[in-house]
């Protein structure tokens, strides 16, 4: 495929959003990030019109996830809606919140990871001590995905399913790579979160690299995890989003002319996340990355033996550091992934 050029993304999106994919979601339990707004919110509407027995909306706070779901019921009328909390730039939140998912939900169907942010390029360290946007977009997701594990995977075995975990990733993953100097550092994602290695230049790269963490998480659970269980990442197209609240000058002024121009409503976004939850075949998706409704080959740098060595050493990382943060994490690893 190799890198997409700008040209090329903007031709594609003006050739317009495929329908929402349908579907009964009735007896299945669905769970979605970052769900108080943008695609996130939209992509909850289209779940809660399919009818889920319980249909879980995450947000950063429960009362943002309570504000979220007066707005689905009356815009669709299910009642099946559940607030929950969670700040994925605090690990113990995380961990937390899976703790109080495994006293309340008796399965999980689709989780589907979508929060994300944008600093607008500046380093905001969380407290925690990582890159707000490493921990937010990839390492906060990815430990979450980890820790739910054991329901998806039960889900799978008991009903006879085969559940989806969906992570919102973004075209921007063609546009740039990891660097070779923090590949080949002894720590790479410690490096990729320093200060010191965080210059401008390197930060108007960061949401990038956050995506293409995304799609690396999805290559090895679909590596690792058995077949009844189908990882797929996906492009919601550019979207009119909050993301880029934050921008101001020139940069804001570009971003407005882009919307302007050809970005895609939120709903219309959120219909790659409907496709990934439940679109398609599942061996066709399972460690694929979607755009527009079908299978989109990634960059040749994350198939090059370079992009392999950085997904196996960041995984390699993540699992190292994660362990470290909650006790359950090895004992997944070794019962729920062939690693």
């Amino acid at each position: 495929m190799g890198q997409r050029s700008y040209q090329e993304m903007v031709e594609e999106q003006k050739k317009g959003m495929p329908p929402v994919t349908t579907g009964d979601l009735t007896g299945k339990t669905v769970m979605i990030t970052g769900a108080n707004s943008g695609i996130g919110f939209e992509a909850a509407k289209h779940f809660a019109t399919m009818n889920p027995t319980r249909l879980i909306v995450v947000c950063r706070s429960v009362e943002k996830a309570q504000d979220s779901i007066a707005k689905i019921e009356a815009d669709t009328g299910y009642k099946g809606a559940e607030p929950m909390g969670l700040e994925l730039s605090s690990f113990r939140s995380v961990s937390e919140f899976v703790t109080q998912v495994n006293k309340t939900l008796d399965r999980l169907d689709i989780i589907v990871e979508n929060a994300a942010i944008s600093t607008n390029y500046e380093y905001i360290a969380t407290d925690d001590g990582w890159e707000s946007m490493l921990q937010v977009n990839s390492l906060g997701p990815a430990l979450h995905t980890l820790l739910l594990l054991p329901i998806i995977s039960n889900t799978a075995k008991q009903h006879s399913v085969v559940p989806r975990i969906v992570v919102v990733s973004s075209e921007t993953i063609f546009m740039a790579n990891i660097d070779s100097d923090a590949i080949a550092a002894a720590n790479t994602l410690q490096t990729l979160s320093s200060k010191d290695y965080c210059t401008p230049g390197i930060m108007r790269a960061r949401y990038v690299h956050s995506k293409i963490l995304n799609v690396m998480l999805v290559n090895k659970l679909a590596a690792l995890l058995p077949q009844n269980i189908v990882p797929v990442a996906l492009n919601p197209g550019f979207c009119v989003s909050g993301l880029r609240r934050k921008s101001r000058g020139e940069e804001a002024e570009r971003f407005k002319k882009m919307e302007d121009d050809f970005a895609y409503t939120s709903e219309e976004g959120s219909r790659q996340i409907i496709y990934a939850a439940i679109g398609g075949k599942d061996e066709e998706l399972r460690g694929k990355f979607t755009s527009y409704s079908q299978v989109l080959e990634i960059s040749d740098w994350m198939l090059s033996e370079e992009g392999k060595k950085a997904e196996d050493k960041t995984w390699n990382e993540m699992l190292e550091i994660f362990g470290k943060l909650d006790e359950r994490v090895p004992q997944i690893v070794a019962e729920y992934l062939k690693v």
